[in-house]
Formats: C-alpha cells, sequence, structure tokens
C-alpha cells in the first residue's frame, strides 16, 4: 500500500519520538500543523523559548490532517491545521483553545503583474490558456483535491471549485502536494498564479510579487481592519489534558510580547 507524505512524515516522526523517549517529550513542546503555518510556529517558537526556556520542535510534512491525528496518539502537544476540529475529534478529547488569521494571497512570480478583481479569479483558473496584461502565460498550480486551501478557493472565490476542477483536465496545469511544495513552485515557473499565505511568504522570504485584489493590497494595517477581507483561519488544538508547555504557550500568544511576535510574521487573533 502507498503511503501519502503525511502518513510518512507521521511514521518518521513516531519512531523518532519513541527512540527519544518521555523525557525528552516532558522538556520539549511539540507542535506541528498545516504547511502555512511552519515558518510562524517556527519563528513565534523562537521568541517563546527565549522568554521560557521551553524548547519548541516543529514537526514539518504533517498537514492538517496528519497533525490532528499525532495530537490524538499523544506525539504533539499542540496541533495547528487550517480547519476546525469534527465532532468524531472533539468526542476523541481534542480541543480548540484558539484562532489565528492571515491574509490568504494570490501571488506570482511575474513582477509586472497588474492588481486584479476577485470576480475574475475563477475565469482566469478555467480558461485555456490564461494570459497576464502583457500577453505573457499564466501557469496556474493546483492544491490536491482534499487539501484545504482548495475548499478555501472555493469558498472565498466566486466561481472557483468549478474553475479548479476545469483546470485539473489541462494536462500542462502541475498540482503541488503541501503548502511548502506549492510556494516553492511559483517561485520558480515564470508567470505562475497560486494562492497562498502572507505569513508563509513572510517567513519563508519567498521572492514572490502579492497581486492587490479590488484594488487592495493585503498589507497587515489593510488585513487588521477588514478592508482587505480574503483571510485564511489556524486553529490551535490541545488534548483535552493537555501538556504544562502547550498552555504556557497558549498564554504566550495571548500576551502581549506573543502578539508582538505573531504581527511580525503577518499573523492576528482571529475577530470572531
Amino acid at each position: 500500500m502507498r503511503m501519502s507524505n503525511s502518513s510518512v512524515a507521521i511514521a518518521v516522526f513516531f519512531g523518532c519520538a519513541l527512540v527519544a523517549g518521555p523525557s525528552a517529550a516532558a522538556e520539549t513542546l511539540r507542535v506541528g500543523g498545516t504547511g502555512s503555518a511552519i515558518g510562524m510556529l517556527q519563528q513565534v517558537g523562537a521568541e517563546f523559548t527565549a522568554a521560557t526556556g521551553i524548547k519548541v520542535e516543529v514537526v514539518t510534512s504533517l498537514g492538517s490532517n496528519g497533525a490532528i491525528r499525532a495530537l490524538a496518539d499523544s506525539m504533539l502537544d499542540i496541533a495547528v491545521p487550517a480547519r476546525p476540529l469534527k465532532t468524531d475529534e472533539t468526542a476523541a478529547g481534542l480541543r480548540q483553545v484558539a484562532v489565528l488569521r492571515t491574509a490568504y494571497v494570490i501571488a506570482t512570480s511575474h513582477f509586472n503583474a497588474t492588481g486584479m478583481k476577485s470576480a475574475d479569479l475563477a475565469g482566469i483558473f478555467a480558461a485555456e490558456r490564461p494570459t497576464w496584461a502583457d500577453g505573457t502565460p499564466v501557469r496556474i498550480i493546483l492544491r490536491p483535491r482534499s487539501d484545504t486551501d482548495t475548499a478555501l478557493l472555493g469558498e472565498l472565490f466566486s466561481g472557483m471549485t468549478e474553475a479548479i476542477e476545469s483546470a485539473r483536465r489541462r494536462a500542462e496545469v502541475p498540482t503541488a502536494a503541501t503548502d511548502q511544495d506549492n510556494i516553492a513552485l511559483a517561485d520558480r515557473t515564470e508567470g505562475s498564479l497560486v494562492g497562498t499565505t502572507m505569513t508563509q511568504i513572510k517567513t519563508e522570504h519567498r521572492n514572490l510579487h502579492v497581486v492587490p485584489l479590488d484594488g487592495v493590497e493585503p498589507t497587515l494595517a489593510n488585513f487588521e481592519s477588514g478592508v482587505y477581507r480574503f483571510a485564511k483561519k489556524l486553529y490551535f488544538i490541545v488534548r483535552r489534558d493537555s501538556t504544562p508547555e502547550a498552555q504556557r504557550f497558549v498564554e504566550f500568544l495571548r500576551s502581549p510580547q506573543g502578539a508582538k511576535a505573531l504581527r511580525a510574521t503577518e499573523t492576528l487573533p482571529d475577530v470572531e
């Protein structure tokens, strides 16, 4: 049976955790989740370590579902998926303790790209040979059907669900398996067009141009004020019997120092 990328990562992680033993788990806060949160967790985690002395281990390549499974099996202290918990996951003893948000953006390697209307995005994805204003090709990059970003694009932009399925039928349109694959492929593909987040672009130092939507730049000020309205949420999940380290990390996120660290990664507390 072929294992998914997240399943392989979990298997490797479980093996390492067993070798490390329970004493290592007591000294280290283990976190993981959606790929777009990884850079933020690493950067904010370093600030948390400096403030508390608690080491933060960010486990990569788990994805939202993989991180939730790892948390349920006590291999993580905090999971950060890009979706809320399902009923069966709550029943299994998991609980949501915080929600953050970051601007969800359309980005490209094409630095002469002008702004777009959000209502036009579906047409660009569905077009057989979409082009930029200067006539050069638009190179769309998709995500797997099961990925949370695929669903998010459909929720945020009218007609995108059908447009994405249309794009999948074109052999030349690639599908990036993870958030990191997505943004790395966009970085090296001329004329690329992807959905991603400001926190990932900022924390991974990607050389991509963020396309204004409806005449609005996705600056932190515009996003915080609600002028830029497209967002991706990051859910912080712990077990019902969460570790003291996990509780301290959540408290840190709510502190002035934690809020400052989050803002530096283009991430804000959810307003709802």
